[in-house]
């Protein structure tokens, strides 16, 4: 049985407000959903087997995310699974031949797959992460199960069984180390078990011939700068396909793997300058993905996304790698008339995809576009005049399965590129230089200055996805026996007061460590972060304020924070091609993303002390709520050590804490000291200064 967490599932249900049309269209469909983002990769995954289009929300750009602590990293448009045999007879005894079944990238795939299992496995509970004593989270993580034994960091466990009496086991792998946290390992396993739903209907036992498990990803780099090179991106219009270990181009013979992989290419429909890597010289600040203020020429999409194999079966019964396959490697039309209305039972339309499954390889699409090879001149259109732009896809087989036979695949999907400060850096000065394709910039690289064109830097980003490939493969063939970064904090809790900003931390981990750092990032969660704070292993609280020799925080801003632990280096025996030296837990289990500011003054009366909002109108204060995700008022201008009691109209004390944080702000969250939820009425709220005895009181109204 799956294990809740209860703080978990609290956390699960504030989004579900939050996020209610896709939540109802979750419980209409009975189709769940989780996040893995735990690395710096995020991205959700579907119950059904496969994540389509507009699957989650309905926009295309949603998913695959890197780097995931910036907004509007999305990458993912769509994806599709298709599973197909020359002949197939179901349980009604109706011969197809062909028989195709399909999940994405744009039908739901409940006439053709039913899912059995579905949950997040983690090796330990998700830290408790607190600003001011609401939980602070980006997407939801609901944690299923724990078991320590997991091999990666989390894991998404799906099973589903397909109309054509083939059950997939699909385990996804996420790693949160920092030298492998930007890719994710799918490991596929198809078995002929003859069930071809949820309730125990079975097929007659038979032999699958010319097997073909057919995969398609509709990328498009990336959502934030949609809309500067035009609405038409956001579906991939101008994305750019190419291959590595397919046979199709001598210049690659030897490469050690198969991938695809995509990247913005440049948009000949957007002539004001080369768009390669998206560089944003003027902003449009359509649906809130860029502000005016985003208008240095940062480079916005230099991303470079794709997937490597690690394994394909050679048969059933030869469970070597075979380097044939995928025996398909193609592009396809993202809008063409296969990947509509798709349906298990029409046979002509089936062996139009059936044909597509098997056909082998094509020539590669980036060379269609670019044949000299050199990508950062491209000039000729990605969508080669068709307005969908391409998708990348791939087919494995032909296997023959009978009764009880397994054929496993297993695929690492990355993304990665330049690093935020480089884009930053190389995006301003091509700004500077008027968008002049043929100015070189320097920047240093490993402390050395190196001098290219904006082009080219952005396709050294091909070069660290390449390497994100190899250590993926390198963690696969160590049989994940990769150094493991030490756990993170059980707990970090944020505090705003008066003349500081306070955090403390719960530690139980017994991994050896050296200390903790704590970094800060100021006026966005998604801007520069700056280490403030190296604590020793054993402290456990620290205030950034005026004596930080890093500098205090400023009243009026809002800073962002999180906390990693740092490991010993002598754990780090570099497997799987980690670079030595120490390794520290991801950033992304103890992140804020609601803000800690320094309070106002303490309060100089108590005349002064007032209540917000007051009546308090449950129905008329949800944005508050939401906002704050949960019900609370505000106490202004109280003394900065007082203590407040809570009493109802005929004298009831139900409530009593001490204010010492030294701020004018203290806050209540409407329950009693039994942790009960306040019912309507008039309460009476004694402020007493801790310092001075003056005591003041005043009415609040609730109405819930």
């Amino acid at each position: 049985m799956y294990r809740n967490n209860f703080r978990l599932f609290c956390k699960a249900c504030i989004v579900a407000i939050v996020l209610l049309p896709w939540m109802v269209h979750e419980a209409e469909a009975q189709i769940e959903t989780r996040w893995l983002n735990a690395g710096s990769l995020h991205n959700w995954f579907s119950s059904i087997g496969s994540e389509i289009e507009h699957g989650l929300i309905s926009e295309q750009q949603y998913g695959k995310r890197w780097p995931g602590i910036y907004q509007y990293q999305d990458a993912q448009a769509a994806r599709a699974m298709w599973i197909g045999t020359s002949q197939f007879t179901d349980q009604h005894g109706e011969t197809f031949q062909p028989k195709v079944v399909h999940v994405g990238p744009r039908v739901d795939g409940q006439e053709s797959f039913t899912p059995i299992e579905f949950g997040l496995h983690s090796k330990f509970d998700e830290p408790a992460v607190f600003v001011d004593g609401i939980p602070t989270f980006n997407e939801p993580v609901q944690i299923d199960e724990i078991d320590e034994n997991l091999p990666s960091d989390r894991a998404i466990l799906n099973t589903v069984n397909s109309a054509m009496g083939i059950t997939m086991n699909r385990r996804i792998l996420q790693f949160s180390q920092e030298h492998h946290d930007n890719y994710h390992i799918a490991e596929y396993e198809f078995i002929n078990t003859g069930e071809v739903d949820g309730d125990g209907t079975t097929v007659d036992p038979q032999t699958l011939e010319d097997v073909w498990f057919y995969f398609q990803q509709r990328l498009a780099i990336v959502r934030q700068t949609r809309y500067v090179f035009g609405n038409e991106t956001g579906w991939g219009v101008n994305t750019m396909i190419d291959r590595r270990g397919d046979g199709m181009d001598d210049n690659d013979v030897g490469e050690p793997f198969r991938a695809q992989f995509a990247w913005h290419g440049n948009h000949t429909n957007f002539d004001d300058f080369n768009n390669i890597g998206g560089p944003i010289i003027e902003p449009n600040t359509a649906r809130g993905y860029l502000t005016e203020a985003d208008s240095t020429g940062r480079l916005g999409a230099y991303h470079f996304v794709g997937h490597v194999v690690l394994h394909a079966d050679t048969s059933p019964n030869d469970r070597t790698d075979d380097p044939e396959q995928p025996g398909t490697m193609r592009h396809l039309h993202s809008d063409d008339n296969l990947n509509f209305n798709n349906t298990r039972f029409g046979e002509s339309r089936m062996q139009e995809e059936y044909d597509l499954m098997s056909s082998g390889h094509s020539a590669r699409h980036a060379n269609l576009v670019e044949p000299s090879g050199d990508f950062t001149e491209q000039t000729a259109d990605p969508s080669q005049g068709n307005a969908g732009g391409y998708s990348m896809t791939e087919g494995y087989g032909p296997y023959t399965l009978e009764p009880g036979d397994t054929v496993r695949i297993v695929v690492a999907e990355a993304v990665a590129g330049i690093s935020r400060e480089a884009a930053e850096i190389i995006g301003r000065e091509y700004k500077r230089s008027d968008a002049d394709d043929d100015h070189l910039i320097e920047f240093e690289v490993h402390g050395e200055t190196q001098s290219m064109t904006k082009n080219e830097w952005v396709f050294t980003g091909r070069d660290s996805l390449f390497q994100t490939f190899e250590r993926a493969i390198a963690n696969y063939e160590s049989g994940y026996q990769i150094p493991s970064a030490p756990r993170p904090p059980e707990e970090f809790i944020v505090n705003s007061g008066g003349d500081g900003i306070f955090m403390n931390w719960n530690y139980g981990s017994e991994d050896n460590i050296q200390g903790f750092e704590i970094y800060r990032a100021e006026g966005r969660y998604d801007s520069t972060y700056t280490l403030i704070h190296e604590a020793d292993p054993g402290e456990r609280e620290f205030v950034d304020d005026d004596t930080n020799p890093e500098g205090g925080p400023v009243r009026g801003r809002n800073y962002y924070y999180y906390i990693t632990a740092v490991g010993d280096p002598a754990d780090n025996d570099q497997t799987g091609m980690t670079p030595e030296g120490a390794l520290r837990s991801s950033r992304y289990f103890t992140q804020t993303y609601d803000p800690a500011r320094l309070q106002r003054p303490a309060g100089t009366t108590m005349d002064e002390i007032a209540i917000a909002p007051n009546p308090y109108n449950r129905s008329t204060s949800s944005e508050m709520r939401l906002q704050d995700r949960g019900d609370r008022v505000a106490f202004f201008d109280v003394p900065g050590e007082a203590r407040i009691r809570i009493y109802t109209e005929v004298g009831e004390l139900i409530e009593e804490f001490d204010h010492t944080d030294g701020s004018g702000d203290a806050f209540w969250d409407l329950t009693t000291s039994d942790n009960q939820k306040i019912s309507s009425g008039v309460y009476i709220i004694v402020f007493e200064d801790l310092n001075t005895g003056e005591r003041t009181t005043r009415k609040f109204v609730a109405i819930l």
